[in-house]
């Protein structure tokens, strides 16, 4: 299908073309030949699924490559779309490297590059979604086209996605019970979802796992294949794999399924020909093959305007037929449907522009052709022309402004440099200097590579800025602390930073001379500095825990209000409070009179006047309130008298909430500072250990400290502006002979500080790299002019700053050509007439092919362009045989010819061509016989007149070319079938677009009357066998003629002695017939069907032809394959059946029983095995240490290369391994030995 969102051919939009009912051409088809129509659809549809069995193990296939084996060099782009490369491997050299630890990866690459060469040719997909449901399958659900494409001049192999992916649940599971087709991930996966290794992969294949399978199944995301164990459950790996696929039949077979639904539009004419007795489609034979058969074909029906469909037999001989078309036709053509969408864009934007004059080209044509014949006719007759005289002076009197180009023998067709070069030259030349050639000489500088000039200059300033602080704030203390040691600087500095961020956050930055003296953190700062009251602030610090828990408690109590007496005992109040609390929590209840307990007793005249809420407290949660505020107010009063010890002093008739917020705040201040303090004691220990009397009691000699410190340690940031400054010169390198003098300029800049100076320079290096680039560009095309004509480059430099040069460069190529001819003319006086007539003929056919080539793509172009496709912007199709069901839709008549190009063992389940054509060009010699089907024989019968035709064995040349016997139907003609529209259209393509698809309105071509000589004559005769393009004789060449369109005209009947063997037809039964059971195909009787697609039958159902007992029928063919047998093998020894059962396996696919057996490894411990004849790449490096180890232990004299000598004569690999045999085998004796010498 095409790729990118093109159209592709016979895009049905839904309408029906050229109102004509049905949308077939003629109207609606009778029934007889809707109901033959249906039966041959129906034989081919199940002709097609018995060609091959369906392959579900991937051990069935020669080749399947695990991406997750890729050596990790190889980058495997995840996001590749439709034309991109998936994964490349470069060349890999056949030595191997020097050191051991690379020759594992040089190993595995130079593996994947011969694999990759080995599938190059082949047809490849990339498969992902492995299914693993043991015994029953073990094979990919998606399969995406990928093309191996070798560089020819890195020879790099490129693995690119080619095409759309497909999805193969139906060809895996149907008939399964578990299996429920979704059609709309179908669907998804069409409109170009789970494409390759995109994210969406995954994605398309969980929603399969949730929607095809009723049962539940295990879907990761993993690259490494299952290992294939019976599973009760079905699993789903990611599991990408380049798998080489058999060219199977299930897409052929659900092409003609979906034929026969629309067969209720009509019958195409192509197959109604072949169906209707007494008609045959229109067919053409070209037995011998030419290489520029199909090309001239194909050219000659583009010129006419047709539209053409190329089958081929693979995608390599689509792209090798495509390269061998005139350029100018193959923009017409797409041979890669992933590149569709890119050719209809260049397809429509060719019709945009101006048409090509065809008059003028026809004109050329002629031109050409005379002159072919005039040459030609002196050639025969042997009349030769007098020899002309010398060319030189009178070729320089007819064009004296292109004689100053010197003549020389041998001059090439073109000149070694362009015209445009040729200008760029002469400028060179003339702005040469000597300074400039001096430019080659000297090293190349990037002045990209050095510093920049901003970067130096900020060097340059931040080393003066950083030294003129220093000065400044010089001290005695700061040159002593200079002069100490960088690591203690650095930790005397990281404690100081400690202290000055808490004196930041507690807003003492400055001078202490400014700061509040009352402020408790200036007291508490200078008494810990001091160490005065240590035990005071200490108390201070303890009581943090209880002003955080006023603060907790004053949130239970809000909303809440409690009132005291004036000058109550807070703490007796509070214990009465607590202790009558307590009395309520346990049960007491409060009572009058003598019952009252001793804690009401006691609590009475102390609550006497207290309130919770305006109400007394008389329940166990009014008193814990009480209780709570009294604890409060003692813990502020508390709170109060150590902050007065420490000399700070609060106001005391505040509410306690806000008394509680002051000592949070005050607290928190402390804090900070004593969070600050064990710096300072750190730094009076550092100090005090390394010789340094520096007094700290006092905040202003902590300030005086911190600034010395601090004007040291930017005396230290000098010394490193400096180092940084020498270490970027001495980054840039010494001068050293043949540096430019800019280099050594810029150098002296950084010495001297100057940063202007250094921008300087740079900017003159920049021009001297581009001098000396001008200088390298000038001699390099002075060279290639040497190289050829050494005159010509000697006038160039030694008129150089000519301004003739100018105007002579504009005429470079007549020059040349001027030259070259009068140097061909002076050699002519010693060659002989007849060779210079024959060498001009050459010229001369050569030039009629090329004009040729031209007018014909020049004439499809203007056809493409006044009788545009209908239903796409593509007039040409050039696609592999079996994947044209995949890459076009199936709408009747999309083309008007399909060429197929050689047989390629196509059966006649390929006679789907001609529901896309009404015409079919057979190109090449007819195959023999097919093999016998591997499923059983189709059911259907086939129209009587067809018996003989199409046969299961029948090649499809054979099928298109045989005569069908003339046979009486004593059916009666079944009457027109009004068969109304069905309820919902078929299933169209996502990306379908475009205008409904173009019907010729041709009439039918009555088959013409044939005698028997006619019949008996050989296929050679017959004038529409013969090749296109007849060779001319050599002796009278004659102008070719364009090609011709092809005629087509009624195959004739073959010998009755070159038909196909016919296979068993299963008998008629004389029973009446059964109804259709639940779940089987109804095989017969279309013409009640009205051609609409039938379900799928069940694996289990009962099969045609089978008779009691389920014994397989006369004629019917083999019993049905396991499914999951492993190919064409043959069939293991019997055994005893198992008394396990699969519950969880059907019986129709595989007999339940227990699981495979699988193969047990050989031991760890096994002696290596020895094969002769196997590759040396299967050989492991602990098997070929091994065998080298008993070579050298049973002859211990040998030396190194004796025993590799001795152990490639044992190993017997194959001759073109030799380089990687000895290489792998030294590697194997350098790890003996080394094992020997360790052991020892």
């Amino acid at each position: 299908m095409p790729a990118e969102g093109g159209p592709g051919p016979g895009r049905d939009s839904g309408e029906v073309p050229g109102g004509i009912p049905g949308g077939i051409p003629g109207g609606v088809p009778e029934g007889r030949d809707a109901e033959h129509a249906a039966r041959l659809l129906r034989y081919l549809r199940d002709l097609a699924q018995a060609r091959r069995r369906p392959a579900r193990d991937l051990s069935g296939h020669d080749h399947v490559h695990w991406l997750c084996e890729l050596p990790g060099d190889v980058y495997v782009e995840t996001d590749a779309g439709p034309g991109d490369v998936l994964f490349s491997v470069p060349v890999i050299p056949l030595t191997p490297p020097v050191v051991l630890d690379e020759f594992d990866g040089w190993l595995a690459l130079r593996n994947w590059y011969r694999i990759l060469r080995e599938l190059s040719g082949q047809e490849v997909v990339l498969a992902t979604g492995l299914l693993s449901w043991r015994p029953a399958v073990h094979d990919h659900l998606l399969n995406t086209p990928v093309r191996i494409v070798v560089d020819d001049r890195t020879e790099r192999i490129d693995v690119v996605l080619a095409g759309h992916t497909t999805l193969r649940d139906r060809e895996l599971l149907a008939g399964h019970p578990v299996y429920r087709p979704a059609g709309w991930v179908a669907d998804a996966v069409q409109a170009g979802q789970g494409f390759g290794l995109n994210a969406s992969t995954g994605d398309v294949l969980r929603k399969w796992c949730s929607v095809a399978l009723s049962a539940p199944a295990d879907f990761r995301e993993d690259w490494t294949p299952d290992p294939g164990a019976p599973s009760p459950v079905p699993r789903v790996r990611l599991a990408p794999a380049l798998v080489v696929r058999p060219p199977g039949r299930a897409a052929v077979a659900d092409y003609h399924a979906r034929l026969l639904g629309l067969l209720v539009r009509g019958v195409p004419d192509g197959l109604a020909r072949l169906v209707t007795p007494g008609r045959r489609p229109h067919v053409m034979h070209v037995p011998e093959r030419a290489p520029e058969t199909v090309p001239d074909l194909l050219a000659g029906l583009l010129q006419r305007g047709h539209r053409v469909l190329v089958a081929t037999s693979g995608a390599a001989a689509s792209g090798a037929l495509r390269a061998a078309l005139p350029p100018g036709l193959a923009g017409l053509t797409v041979a890669d449907p992933a590149t569709a969408g890119r050719v209809a864009d260049g397809v429509r934007a060719r019709a945009a522009e101006p048409a090509p004059d065809l008059d003028a080209l026809a004109a050329k044509e002629r031109e050409a052709a005379r002159r072919v014949a005039e040459i030609g006719e002196r050639v025969r007759s042997g009349d030769a022309d007098a020899p002309e005289q010398r060319p030189d002076e009178r070729l320089r009197g007819e064009a004296p402004e292109l004689s100053w180009m010197p003549v020389r023998d041998g001059m090439p067709a073109g000149p070694p440099i362009s015209r445009a070069e040729a200008a760029e030259l002469v400028v060179l030349l003339a702005e040469e200097t000597p300074e400039r050639k001096a430019r080659t000489e000297q090293r190349d500088v990037d002045p990209g590579a050095l510093p920049s000039a901003a970067y130096v200059r900020t060097l340059i300033d931040a080393e003066s800025a950083a030294a003129e602080r220093a000065e400044r704030s010089r001290t005695d203390l700061s040159r002593r602390l200079r002069d100490a040691d960088v690591t203690l600087l650095a930790r005397l500095d990281g404690n100081a930073s400690v202290v000055q961020a808490a004196l930041r956050d507690l807003g003492l930055d400055g001078h202490p001379g400014g700061w509040n003296s009352a402020d408790l953190a200036v007291r508490a700062f200078g008494d810990a500095l001091a160490g005065r009251r240590p035990l005071i602030w200490s108390r201070v610090a303890e009581m943090t825990a209880r002003a955080q828990w006023a603060e907790r408690a004053l949130g239970e109590l809000r909303g809440h209000r409690i009132e005291l007496p004036p000058g109550a005992d807070l703490r007796a109040v509070a214990a009465a409070a607590h202790e009558l609390r307590g009395h309520l929590a346990a049960g007491g209840t409060l009572k009058r009179g003598p019952l009252r307990s001793a804690a009401q007793r006691q609590a009475e005249p102390l609550l006497a006047a207290v309130t919770v809420d305006g109400a007394a407290p008389a329940t166990a949660e009014a008193l814990g309130l009480l209780h709570t505020d009294l604890m409060v107010r003692i813990t502020c009063r508390e709170l109060q008298y150590v902050w007065e010890a420490a000399g700070i002093s609060f106001p005391a008739d505040l509410p306690p909430g806000e008394r509680v917020a002051r000592f949070l705040r005050a607290h928190a201040r402390l804090g900070r500072v004593l969070e600050a303090m064990p710096a300072v004691e750190k730094t009076k220990a550092l100090l005090e250990r390394s010789g340094l009397a520096v007094p700290l009691g006092h905040p202003v000699q902590w300030h005086g400290y911190a600034s010395s410190l601090q004007n040291a340690l930017e005396g230290l940031g000098v010394n490193r502006a400096a180092a940084d400054l020498d270490a970027l010169r001495d980054s840039i390198g010494p001068a050293v002979p043949g540096d430019p003098p800019e280099l050594r300029a810029a150098l002296a800049a950084i010495d001297d500080r100057d940063a202007a100076a250094y921008g300087r320079a740079l900017g003159a290096l920049a021009e001297a790299r581009h001098e000396r680039s001008l200088q390298i560009r000038c001699e390099e095309l002075l060279a290639r002019v040497r190289a050829v004509h050494p005159d010509l480059a000697h006038l160039m430099v030694a008129t150089d700053g000519d301004p003739a040069w100018h105007d002579r460069a504009r005429r470079w190529d007549e020059a040349w050509a001027w030259a070259r001819t009068a140097a061909r003319r002076l050699a002519e006086r010693s060659v002989p007439e007849a060779d210079r007539l024959r060498e001009a003929l050459a010229e001369a056919e050569a030039r009629l092919a090329d004009v040729r080539a031209d007018l014909a793509a020049a004439r499809a172009w203007t056809a493409a362009r006044e009788n545009p496709p209908a239903s796409s912007d593509i007039p040409a199709w050039i696609l592999p045989l079996w994947r044209v069901p995949e890459a076009l839709p199936p709408v009747p008549d999309s083309f008007d010819v399909v060429i197929v190009d050689g047989e390629h063992e196509a059966g006649a389940e390929a006679l789907f061509l001609l529901w896309l054509a009404p015409r079919i060009i057979l190109v090449g010699p007819p195959g023999p016989a097919l093999p016998p089907l591997e499923g059983l024989p189709p059911s259907t019968l086939l129209p009587a007149h067809l018996h003989d035709v199409i046969t299961p064995t029948a090649p499809l040349f054979t099928a298109l070319t045989t005569e069908p016997a003339e046979v009486h139907d004593p059916t009666p003609p079944a009457p027109p079938t009004q068969t109304p529209p069905p309820e919902q259209a078929p299933p169209r393509r996502l990306d379908a677009g475009g205008p409904p698809p173009r019907v010729p309105n041709r009439p039918p071509t009555p088959p013409a009357p044939r005698s028997t000589a006619d019949e008996l004559r050989p296929p050679a005769a017959n004038p529409v066998s013969a090749p296109v393009n007849p060779p001319q004789p050599a002796q009278s060449p004659q102008p070719a003629r364009p090609a011709q369109p092809p005629q087509f005209t009624q195959p004739a009947q073959p010998a009755q002695s070159g038909r196909p063997p016919q296979s068993a037809q299963p008998p008629q039964s004389a029973q009446p017939p059964r109804p259709a059971q639940a779940g089987s195909d109804v095989r017969e009787g279309a013409g009640g069907g009205g051609g609409r697609e039938l379900p799928p039958r069940r694996l289990d159902a009962p099969r045609v032809g089978r008779g009691e007992g389920n014994a397989p029928a006369p004629g019917s063919g083999p019993p049905p394959r396991r499914l999951d047998a492993p190919g064409r093998r043959p069939p293991p020894p019997a055994e005893e059946p198992s008394t396990q059962t699969r519950p969880d396996v059907p019986a129709i696919w595989g007999q339940p029983g227990p699981p495979p057996r699988t193969e047990q490894p050989p031991p760890s411990d096994a002696p290596a095995q020895v094969k002769r004849g196997r590759s040396i790449v299967s050989y492991k490096r602990p098997e070929l240490v091994e065998i080298v180890g008993r070579i050298a232990a049973r002859e211990p004299d040998l030396t190194d290369e004796q025993i590799v000598e001795l152990v490639t004569r044992l190993l017997g690999c194959p001759d073109d391994e030799a380089l990687l045999v000895g290489a792998r085998l030294r590697y194997a004796v350098e790890a003996y030995r080394e094992q020997q010498a360790g052991s020892g």
